[in-house]
C-alpha cells in the first residue's frame, strides 16, 4: 500500500511541475526580453549563444534583444561604444518588458588580469541608502546605480533583474591570476562588490538572481578552460532556473 501511495504522490508532483512550467511559459511568451552585460551574457566562447538562444524554444512568441558586449565594465575604463554598460543602456532599442543584466566581473578581475588601466581604477564604494540620493559617482557602485536609474527612466514599466553569473570564488581567483600580489585585492574587491550590489538592488527594486554558486566544484562541467566563461552545459543548466524567476 505504501508503495502505491509513493507512486501516486510522484505522479501528482510531476503533473504539478508540468502545469507550473506551462504557467511560467504562458506568462512570459510574447514578452520582449532584453539582455545587457559582458561576455557571460553575450555567450563568448559558446558561438555567441547567450541565454536568449536557450530560452527561445520555451518562448517561441517572445522577442529577444541582446545588447551586451564582451569585456564590458561598469566603470568607464575600457573606452566607448557598448564596452561601457551605460552606453548599452543608451543604445538599447525596442520596448522590453523584462531586462536582465549582469556586470561587475571585469571591474573586479580586469586589473588583476592586466587588461584594464590601473590608473583609472575606482574603489567599489558603498551604497548611499537614502532613497532619493545617488551613490558617489567616483565608485563602481555609484556608476552601477546610474546604469539602473537610466534603465528605469528609459523603461519605467520594465522589470529589471540583476544576474550574478560569475563564480569568483577563491579557487577561481587563484586559478586565473598569475600575479600572486594581485590576489588579495581581487578577493577584497569581490567581497565588497557582491555585498554592496545586493543592497543596491534592494534600494532600486531590482530582482537579484544569484546563480554562480551552482558552479562550485563543477568548473570542468559548466565552465570553459579559462575558468571564466560558460560552456553550453552552463547555459543549459541555468536557463530553466532563470525562466522560473522571470515569471
Amino acid at each position: 500500500m505504501k508503495k502505491y501511495i509513493i507512486i501516486i504522490a510522484f505522479i501528482v508532483i510531476t503533473i504539478f511541475i508540468a502545469i507550473l512550467s506551462n504557467i511560467i511559459d504562458d506568462e512570459l511568451d510574447g514578452k520582449t526580453i532584453a539582455f545587457l552585460g559582458d561576455s557571460l551574457i553575450e555567450g563568448y566562447g559558446n558561438e555567441y549563444r547567450g541565454f536568449e538562444y536557450y530560452m527561445q524554444p520555451s518562448l517561441p512568441n517572445s522577442k529577444f534583444i541582446n545588447n551586451s558586449r564582451s569585456g564590458s565594465t561598469v566603470t568607464d575604463n575600457t573606452g566607448t561604444d557598448n564596452i561601457v554598460m551605460l552606453n548599452q543602456v543608451k543604445t538599447l532599442t525596442g520596448q522590453p518588458d523584462i531586462i536582465v543584466f549582469d556586470g561587475g566581473a571585469n571591474d573586479i578581475i580586469g586589473y588583476g588580469l592586466g587588461f584594464l588601466d590601473n590608473a583609472l581604477k575606482k574603489d567599489i564604494g558603498t551604497v548611499n541608502q537614502e532613497k532619493d540620493s545617488m551613490t558617489d559617482k567616483s565608485t563602481v557602485i555609484g556608476d552601477f546605480e546610474e546604469i539602473i536609474v537610466e534603465l528605469q527612466k528609459k523603461y519605467p514599466n520594465a522589470k529589471l533583474y540583476y544576474l550574478q553569473l560569475f563564480l569568483i570564488d577563491d579557487e577561481t581567483i587563484n586559478k586565473i591570476t598569475i600575479d600572486e600580489s594581485k590576489k588579495p585585492e581581487m578577493k577584497s574587491r569581490r567581497d565588497k562588490f557582491y555585498s554592496e550590489i545586493k543592497i543596491l538592488c534592494k534600494k532600486r527594486n531590482v530582482e537579484y538572481l544569484e546563480v554562480a554558486n551552482k558552479f562550485i566544484e563543477t568548473e570542468k562541467k559548466y565552465r570553459q578552460d579559462d575558468w571564466i566563461h560558460l560552456k553550453e552545459e552552463g547555459y543549459q543548466v541555468l536557463t530553466p532556473y532563470i525562466l522560473e524567476k522571470l515569471k
